[in-house]
């Protein structure tokens, strides 16, 4: 008997001090919007469409775990949340902290010096975030 509360005792020391170690996957939810009619062109700085962060997850994501990927006919674009490179930007104009994606924000992604969109166009993006993570959302966009 005596082995058996002995066992039980270190199942509930080492459970009590590992929190968080059996916890759920992060998931994070988010919702597209076409910014609006005819705003796409042969230009090279659109705005392709804008990114909230939905508050169904109940977190706040880390801005440099974001990853935001367009695929069109002609190739795929890796949008930069920082600095000048890749054919697509993630642009933050809003929130109180630039370093993350809060709940209730909108991020703007647009076109970086490559004209990826001009008029009408069909754009099938990847949202992704920190390893393990669950991203829901949707994954096409019908632009105008």
């Amino acid at each position: 008997m005596g082995r058996d509360w002995f066992v039980l005792g270190m199942v509930l020391i080492f459970s009590i001090s590992s929190p968080g170690c059996f916890s759920e996957k992060e998931e994070f939810y988010y919702s597209v919007d076409d910014p609006e009619d005819g705003t796409n062109s042969d230009s090279t700085s659109d705005v392709l469409f804008s990114i909230t962060l939905d508050d169904q997850g109940g977190m706040d994501m880390d801005f440099s775990d974001l990853v935001v990927i367009i695929e069109r006919d002609s190739g795929s674009h890796n949008c930069a949340t920082t600095g000048t490179t890749g054919n697509c930007s993630v642009v933050q104009p809003s929130g109180s902290d630039d370093s993350i994606w809060e709940i209730g924000e909108t991020l703007n992604i647009t076109e970086n010096g490559v004209d990826i969109c001009s008029q009408h166009c069909i754009l099938a993006f990847i949202v992704s975030g920190p390893e393990d993570a669950k991203i829901v959302g949707p994954t096409i966009l019908n632009t105008t």
